[in-house]
């Protein structure tokens, strides 16, 4: 059949067999295998000596050979790049979106003479066909030595292939978006599972380079006293190599400007001060950390901007609006939770002063042992890391070995401060001050757990301690004893 000549019943047939064929290849879940069993068929149709299949890739901007049909001898070519401005024939149809039938090839394939002389010399004709989808050419066909060239055909077939490629992309990308929020959903309770300021900061940091696929990412906050943008943490994923930053993040003191936007920016390098990043960056995204939660009726202008959050350079592509989306979703709900953090660590803060100063007016009454409990404090809490515990154990172990003497604030004067040998009702009374602090902290609910530390902290293991006199104790309420014993007291 020669080119574009109208078919008649049989080719008409023919023609409604290929169409069949092309539907059924259409239902071939792997996007692979669809070029390759199409690319087959195009060969077939032109009963051509080859065919190759050279796709865009976009951010690089190259023509890439993916599949080669008709033979082995072009197999080894598969991932050739085709760069601009050397794209050779396969890219004049990036400019010229129609069909070309060429069959004076002396002055076209230089490029591929670089390449194989001998593939080169034996092409005599060949088709180039452009593969678009919505008005942009995604790939490039190469029909090589082919017997027939019905080109309306062909170019449905091309247009069936950027089709399909093109649905399956959208269903990839829907699949992908939903597995995206997905992993924000499980990002944001573990974020919102901690109130560890600095835990959290990192979670966040790790959190954004995970979510948009980013080779960087960092996290600044505004100093209150000078106004300027300090880093807090930086992170770069293990397969990336080590962060040159990372372990000068606490020194490092930049100035930067956070705009209450999310800013974009895809420029091929930035415009960077002295002293700031010298890491190459092919594009970033920058999200404000504010003030407060963004309510749909609540202006930006309100907001004040306490911090940012960058990612730069995602792996093997560029950023889209969808990762800017994800990101300042992310960094809304991370001002939050930091604020909350910032709160409970400011009423933590608060509360531990409030301790110290009991701590320090019941210690005053006896000089003999002032300063003993938090020294009690200090100790057990290096023994609760040393075994590894987990933080809210230790927290609950720093408080309750400081107050562990406080029911000491019961026992008279005369009777804590004697300088000759108690009698036994004073031993008495003296031993009782364990219970005495637990009945004295019972109102306080918040204090529960550190109970045991407080009514067991005198008690044995061979069961000689007080007031219960426990065997087989598992409390480490021999801290005291050992400060004792290594004369650390007073």
């Amino acid at each position: 059949m020669s080119k574009n000549s109208h078919p008649n019943n049989e080719d008409r047939d023919r023609i409604l067999s290929i169409f069949r064929r092309a539907d059924d290849i259409a239902g071939t879940p792997e996007p692979t295998n669809l070029v390759q069993d199409l690319l087959n068929l195009i060969t077939e149709i032109c009963q051509a000596e080859s065919a190759n299949f050279f796709q865009m890739d976009e951010l690089a901007d190259d023509l890439v050979l993916t599949h080669v049909s008709g033979g082995n001898r072009g197999q080894y070519l598969i991932g050739l790049r085709l760069h601009q401005p050397r794209l050779g024939l396969p890219g004049m149809s990036l400019d010229e979106t129609k069909i070309m039938d060429m069959e004076d090839l002396r002055s076209n394939l230089e490029w591929l003479r670089i390449i194989d002389p001998v593939i080169a010399a034996n092409i005599k004709v060949l088709i180039n066909l452009p593969v678009i989808n919505k008005g942009h050419t995604i790939g490039v066909i190469l029909i090589v030595n082919y017997q027939h060239a019905e080109l309306d055909l062909l170019a449905i077939m091309a247009s069936r292939l950027a089709a399909e490629l093109d649905r399956r992309q959208e269903i990839d990308t829907a699949r992908r978006s939903n597995e995206r929020l997905l992993t924000l959903v499980d990002m944001l309770r573990e974020v919102a599972g901690t109130l560890d300021r600095n835990q959290l900061l990192h979670l966040v940091t790790e959190d954004a380079a995970r979510l948009v696929d980013s080779e960087r990412s960092s996290l600044i906050l505004v100093d209150p006293n000078t106004s300027e943008m300090v880093f807090q943490v930086a992170y770069q994923p293990p397969e990336q190599g080590r962060n040159p930053e990372t372990d000068e993040k606490d020194s490092r003191r930049q100035k930067f400007h956070f705009s209450k936007k999310t800013n974009k920016n895809d420029s091929a390098r930035p415009n960077l001060q002295e002293g700031e990043f010298s890491y190459f960056n092919r594009s970033t995204i920058t999200v404000p950390l504010c003030s407060g939660p963004l309510a749909p009726d609540q202006s930006e202008d309100n907001l004040q901007v306490i911090g940012g959050l960058m990612v730069m350079n995602k792996s093997g592509a560029a950023f889209q609006d969808e990762d800017a989306q994800l990101m300042r979703i992310l960094a809304n709900q991370a001002s939050t939770f930091l604020q909350v953090a910032e709160m409970y660590e400011g009423t933590e803060e608060l509360f531990l002063g409030v301790i110290r100063a009991l701590v320090t007016a019941i210690d005053a009454k006896d000089p003999y042992t002032q300063g003993h409990s938090q020294r009690v404090s200090d100790y057990s809490v290096m023994i609760a890391r040393e075994l590894d515990l987990e933080e809210n154990l230790i927290n609950d172990i720093r408080i309750g070995s400081l107050l562990h003497d406080i029911g000491k604030i019961g026992i008279s004067d005369s009777i804590l401060l004697k300088k000759g040998t108690l009698n036994y009702e004073e031993n008495e009374l003296i031993r009782e001050h364990p219970r005495t602090g637990v009945n004295i902290l019972s109102q306080v609910k918040l204090l529960d757990p550190m109970r045991p530390a407080i009514l067991e902290h005198h008690e044995r293991l061979d069961g000689s301690g007080y007031p219960a006199r426990l065997v087989d104790n598992r409390y480490p309420g021999w801290v005291g004893l050992w400060q004792w014993q290594t004369y650390l007291m007073p």
